[in-house]
């Protein structure tokens, strides 16, 4: 493995832990290393916005061309990376490390915002506030009992239909949560519909082939249309 590839695996997260102990041992104590870490975090900004192969080909052609002490104008640059690599170590790779993959972001999100259900105390909502106490207790499968048995009892019943994809999406069953979220995002009597963003979530957990574009395209629209979960979909398309 060149120097190339593996920097670029480093930040891509995609080194074995062993050999990532191994690189962050190494940039601590070489110096070359050091500097050539810095000169492709000065770069990869704009290496983003190109072809995988054209970005290598791009740092095989500029490391040719550049001195072995890498310097313009005495140490100064040379000095200033190895400092900058330095900071950021300190710093604990705070703005180095690895950028979430799309279904680590949907994870995270599922994980700090979809582990409870409110439970309302309206009367007339027994079969939500029971399927709701399941949910938050661990019990996936019969809260989707509930949930399903409702939203056909009841299609016009809304919050049904988003427990019920909440609740498919927990346990793995995308296809079914995508129905789900998508014929809530149809409703249009709703004060803050999140159908079209969950959906979205859901097509960035299952993460098949086409599944980011279309992921994408949703976010862009929740945007667009200022729907429920702007916010959060605006900050994920700058991170996707």
């Amino acid at each position: 493995m060149n120097e190339f590839d593996q920097i670029d695996d480093y930040f891509g997260n995609r080194l074995p832990a062993g050999d990532r102990a191994t690189f962050e041992q190494s940039l601590r104590t070489d110096p070359r290393l050091a500097d050539a870490v810095a000169f492709y975090l000065l770069t990869k900004q704009t290496a983003q916005t190109d072809a995988h192969d054209a970005r290598k080909a791009e740092w095989a052609a500029l490391g040719k061309k550049q001195t072995p002490a890498r310097t313009i104008g005495g140490r100064w640059v040379y000095m200033a990376a190895a400092a900058c690599v330095v900071v950021l170590l300190g710093l604990g790779w705070y703005f180095l490390r690895p950028q979430p993959s799309a279904t680590e972001l949907a994870e995270q999100y599922i994980t700090t915002e979809l582990q409870d259900l409110p439970i309302t105390m309206d009367a007339q909502a027994d079969s939500l506030k029971k399927g709701a106490e399941l949910y938050n207790a661990g019990n996936l499968t019969e809260a989707a009992t509930i949930f399903n048995d409702l939203s056909l009892r009841d299609p016009g019943n809304a919050l049904a239909l988003k427990y019920a994809g909440i609740v498919s999406l927990r346990q793995g069953n995308y296809d079914e949560a995508i129905d789900q979220f998508h014929r809530l995002s149809l409703r249009t009597d709703l004060f803050a519909n999140p159908g079209t963003f969950y959906e979205a979530l859901t097509y960035l957990k299952r993460n098949r082939p086409g599944d980011l574009a279309r992921a994408r395209q949703l976010l862009q629209l929740v945007v667009d249309m200022k729907l429920e979960g702007e916010k959060v979909a605006e900050k994920w398309l700058k991170q996707l």
